[in-house]
């Protein structure tokens, strides 16, 4: 048995992984809107995008996670060489956070104070996306000179996965917030939202995995695993 696994294949596998998701999703969002019946036995919310502590928050809280350890790894291979570290390691921090978060629903907790402070609604109506979103314009102010930086391969594939990430968590967290307060959970086009919001989140971290992993093979010619198995006759 000779098994390689390279960057291509991680993101290949994460990929057809988030496919079967969202296709389990799918089918439990047609089968509850247009049937009103959860498939197989009650399992349509153990694959809801829009649903917490299920199937797809384990993957996405755990996609984190690994995020965080490359990070991290990256952060001292720059260590011991004497390479700028501390930005990796505060990217490590927030990606464990993040992760820490996807299960916990951090953010959500802050849209009723921040909501009832503001008195926001519309697009604002899940209210948690403005400190998130302060928070966002703090991290790219510090971090733009950290992804300038970077080799323009790593730069690139940083900037269009966050675009994805960013654009599932916040973009679509807005359109679905202002479509909820309209129509309710229940409805078909705030189901697309949310599933779109999800979807791109996966995509995103997937992408930046990638990312990290083609860095580690370029620039320290690690990460590139093969298991060999030779049998004896």
């Amino acid at each position: 048995m000779n098994i390689s696994l390279s960057p291509e294949d991680v993101l290949r596998k994460n990929v057809c992984l988030i496919m079967v998701l969202l296709a389990a999703n799918l089918i439990g969002l047609v089968l509850k809107l247009f049937y009103n019946h959860d498939f197989v036995y009650g399992l349509g919310p153990m694959f809801n995008f829009n649903t917490e502590m299920n199937v797809p928050t384990l993957y996405s809280s755990f996609a984190l996670i690994c995020a965080s350890i490359l990070l991290f790894l990256i952060g001292s291979l720059h260590k011991k060489i004497n390479l700028s570290y501390i930005p990796w390691f505060g990217l490590s921090f927030i990606f464990l956070f993040l992760s820490i978060d996807e299960t916990s629903s951090i953010h959500e907790r802050l849209t009723t104070p921040v909501k009832e402070t503001l008195n926001t609604s519309g697009l604002l109506f899940y209210a948690w996306v403005i400190p998130y979103g302060i928070g966002l314009i703090v991290f790219l102010l510090i971090y733009s000179k950290f992804l300038l930086n970077l080799p323009k391969q790593t730069m690139i594939l940083f900037i269009v996965s966050g675009s994805i990430y960013i654009g599932g968590a916040i973009g679509f967290e807005l359109l679905g917030g202002q479509q909820a307060e309209k129509a309710g959970a229940n409805d078909l086009l705030y189901s697309f939202f949310y599933t779109c919001e999800e979807l791109l989140e996966m995509l995103g971290i997937a992408l930046f995995i990638y990312a990290l992993l083609t860095y580690l093979v370029n620039k320290f010619q690690v990460m590139r695993i093969n298991i060999v198995n030779d049998s004896i006759e």
